[in-house]
């Protein structure tokens, strides 16, 4: 059944209560506010693996989440981050367009087709293909169209030729049942992304950037409310913001409750100010009959906080983005991008996980990963005392344990001769196979850790190859004969992996990646 969304607390004399009593600079639970980024890892990872599907595959790419999961937020962020140079995107509200006939008209209208046809519009994706540029569709509430705008969405998406666009659709359950009954033009033909909801952690750092960039803080809220705003969202974004500020409105009114510290009637800073003025006052007084020389006293007030930047800690509501380190280009094109028709596309291949046991490159920063914990340092053994002029003797390895036991073997997956799988074992695989892609990052030494943890999975293996201009380093799992068996691998992975969101990518495609 589809999931209903809370009602929405109006805003008018509410917002009007908040902003008095906790002196915000604006609501900070409007859907919409300007300037305001959050985006955590999982969805980052999304992003990058929509953006790879784009470039090396031609399945018709769907992401599913309730209402208020950021799905309009991740859509945006998806077509901003797209390289304007190489790609012309065409953004769809099923909102607006719901049927076939307005669908086409619409997207040959911004694509300059001078007939309003399927036809028209696949040959004006043909002519840009051969400037260069490549022609995507992207819908948002997806599950609005009518299913011939659907079908007619799937058609030309699969047509099979290099210039066919490629067709993004955002939605929630609704469109997955809808798109069950959509003709498959072959199969394989759709790749699905389900969102994540935020975990408490991530709820809580969400609302910390919400109320600081509105002039206060996470200390308006107690523990115990971060984790009942959380219970009652979901962990999802938009509820967040329904939850939080409902919370708030009942705590103006609201009597002190037995064990929870009373709130000053006053904010803190006029507290402050009270106080210095009257330890002035009382000083005056205590000076008796003598007349003090005139005195000013100045009293400097703390700034209103200013709108933070949250690094990649854990923590996508519907408007927000986390800007992560190195991503500064990314996140400011984001907040640039306009609401109805952008261009994009980018060239970056989905997050992958860490590579073997090779130390990284001086000054290279490692991937911080939230899920796993930090690899602990074996203490260096004690050396015996010696003259001054000997040498302490180096301390002797500690020895690696043995790897655990296999897990399941999956389809058609051939064992490992050892350690991780490296770049000749990629070369020597027939084209045809499929392996799952699981990780990518810019750090060696962190795929090298993500497959030390994982060391009980079969056909481990990591690659490098180029991202931006930059290494970039793909683990992967497994060779499976066909593109069926490497999804049905997927079940039997450990769920850690699978938490990874893997998904499966030719072995042509690797080799023409590999440096």
């Amino acid at each position: 059944m589809k999931a209903e969304r809370e009602p929405q607390i109006a805003i008018g004399d509410d917002g009007d209560a908040l902003l008095e009593r906790y002196e915000f600079s604006h609501d900070p639970f409007l859907p919409r506010t300007p300037g305001f980024k959050f985006f955590t890892p999982q969805r980052k990872n999304v992003l990058a693996q929509l953006h790879h599907l784009a470039r090396f595959s031609d399945q018709t790419l769907t992401v599913l989440g309730p209402l208020g999961a950021g799905k309009s937020l991740l859509r945006q962020a998806l077509v901003a981050s797209s390289n304007k140079e190489s790609v012309q995107a065409v953004v769809i509200s099923g909102r607006e367009a719901r049927n076939a006939k307005s669908l086409i008209a619409f997207i040959a209208q911004a694509v300059g087709s001078e007939a309003a046809s399927e036809e028209a519009v696949l040959e004006r994706a043909e002519q840009l293909y051969t400037t260069g540029v490549n022609l995507h569709l992207v819908a948002d509430d997806a599950q609005l169209l009518e299913s011939a705008a659907l079908q007619a969405l799937a058609d030309m998406g699969q047509i099979g030729e290099k210039f066919a666009p490629r067709v993004f659709l955002f939605g929630d359950e609704e469109l997955a049942r809808r798109l069950e009954s959509i003709e498959a033009p072959k199969e394989d033909w759709l790749h699905t992304i389900e969102l994540q909801p935020y975990s408490l952690d991530e709820t809580r750092d969400y609302l910390a950037q919400r109320l600081e960039a509105a002039g206060q803080g996470i200390e308006l809220l107690s523990d115990e409310q971060v984790e009942a705003i959380h219970s009652a969202s979901g962990g999802w974004p938009g509820r967040i913001n329904e939850q939080g500020r409902r919370i708030m409105l009942e705590d103006i009114d609201e009597e002190p409750r037995p064990g929870r510290p009373r709130r000053a009637p006053l904010p803190m800073r006029s507290l402050v100010a009270l106080v210095l003025v009257g330890l002035g006052v009382t000083a005056a007084w205590m000076m008796g009959d003598r007349t003090p020389e005139p005195a000013r006293t100045v009293l400097q007030l703390p700034e209103p906080v200013v709108e933070v930047d949250v690094s990649t800690a854990p923590g996508d509501r519907p408007e927000a983005v986390l800007v992560m380190p190195g991503d500064e280009d990314l996140m400011e094109a984001v907040s640039a991008a306009p609401e109805d028709v952008e261009l994009v596309q980018i060239e970056s291949p989905i997050v992958a996980s860490p590579p073997p046991v090779e130390a990284p490159a001086p000054g290279v920063p490692r991937l911080p990963d939230s899920t796993a914990p930090a690899p602990v340092q074996a203490p260096a053994a004690p050396t015996a005392p010696s003259p001054p002029a000997e040498v302490p003797a180096p301390a002797q390895a500690v020895p690696t344990p043995a790897p655990a036991p296999a897990v399941a073997a999956t389809p058609r997956s051939t064992p490992s001769a050892g350690g991780a799988h490296g770049a000749d074992w990629y070369r020597q695989r027939p084209a045809s196979e499929y392996a799952l892609q699981l990780l990518g990052t810019r750090s060696r030494q962190a795929a090298a850790d993500f497959v030390n943890r994982h060391a009980g999975v079969r056909d481990m293996g990591f690659f490098e190859t180029r991202h931006e201009g930059q290494p970039w380093f793909v683990v992967t799992q497994g060779a499976y004969a066909t593109r069926q068996q490497a999804q049905q691998g997927i079940a039997v992975l450990p769920e850690a992996l699978r938490k990874q969101n893997p998904w499966p990518r030719s072995m042509a495609s690797i080799q023409q990646s590999l440096l």
